[in-house]
């Protein structure tokens, strides 16, 4: 009999939650937008309210188990959310035992970017892949590491960890408070960043120039490229270099088998993998050697919150995975 699994992704743009099961069929869905300054207790009742709405929308009557994805550093063993960039009033919350609490169900924590990493291992492209790196690219840049088939937390549970990584001494400043970090440069806040500070530029840009500030974006970059704009092709020049930059530290340091490149960024499709792999063909310089990066499961979301407690629980039990 397959297990029901209730999961919730809580992100900085939206907070989902999801009924699935072992088989990684997702079953129903409820979305709700981030709100800043929802706090503890309100989180936890729109947290609960959904569940039941999720719940009631698979036909199913109490979970099995339960996972919790959160954007942002967590103590998966204590169940705690460790910081909180998205929703103000959080830090140091104890996120799980609420939830666990009221549904009696085993609830399990991850950082959701680790968690992405667990579900490409479980349903995706990192199945029998010993060695990989997960890079989600979207408003941050975040990462999962696999290594010798098991997902490398590092000793404080903050491995992964790669958008922090500097690829421009005095670079822009990141959100971490260190200068030149990936995540500042490549991000999808970077990249609108970087087009909201070349004002010139986008004046002249017919593209950019019909935009609003706030109606700039990642996606809007890749789309003005699509249309000839050279502004556009420009930052993503860049931005490429950035990511290949980035990458190529990355696999000489870890040789993986494979990169897995997933978030919102990625759907960009080919124009972003295929003049990536070609800028990171050229930055490997005399240390080349045979890679491959595609992308992310297209329900990687949805999949990762309710693979946290199945992976979590084989690690408990010292299994194996299954081949999903």
């Amino acid at each position: 009999m397959s297990l029901n699994i209730l999961g919730y992704d809580v992100g900085g743009t939206k907070i989902s939650t999801v009924v699935g099961n072992d088989s990684g069929e997702i079953l129903s869905n409820v979305r709700m937008p981030t709100v800043k300054h929802l706090g503890k207790k309100r989180l936890i009742d729109e947290m609960i309210t959904m569940g039941d709405a999720a719940l009631k929308k698979a036909h199913v009557d109490k979970p099995d188990l339960i996972g919790i994805i959160f954007a942002g550093p967590v103590d998966r063993n204590r169940g705690i959310v460790i910081a909180s960039p998205n929703i103000f009033g959080l830090s140091n919350f104890n996120i799980v035992e609420p939830i666990k609490d009221y549904y009696r169900t085993d609830t399990f924590l991850e950082n959701d970017a680790q968690a992405a990493a667990i579900a490409e291992r479980l349903f995706g492209s990192g199945r029998n892949v010993d060695n990989f790196v997960y890079m989600t690219l979207s408003t941050g840049i975040g990462g999962g590491i696999f290594i010798n088939g098991k997902l490398y937390r590092g000793a404080h549970g903050m491995a992964g960890e790669i958008g922090h990584n500097v690829i421009m001494v005095n670079g822009p400043t990141c959100g971490c408070g260190r200068r030149g970090c990936l995540e500042a440069l490549a991000g999808g806040k970077a990249i609108a960043r970087r087009v909201i500070e070349n004002l010139r530029a986008v004046r002249d840009s017919d593209f950019f120039s019909k935009l609003r500030p706030n109606e700039i974006t990642a996606e809007k970059v890749f789309e003005g490229k699509k249309q000839g704009d050279m502004f556009s092709q420009l930052i993503l020049e860049e931005t490429i270099y950035y990511l290949a930059v980035g990458l190529v530290n990355i696999i000489n340091t870890l040789d993986p088998e494979l990169v897995i490149i997933g978030g919102g960024i990625s759907k960009a499709g080919k124009d972003l993998f295929d003049p990536l792999n070609d800028a990171i063909k050229e930055e490997f310089k005399s240390m080349y050697r045979p890679f491959k990066i595609v992308p992310g499961l297209e329900n990687g979301s949805d999949l990762a919150a309710i693979s946290v407690p199945l992976y979590t629980e084989m690690e408990m039990h010292g299994e194996r995975e299954k081949q999903y």
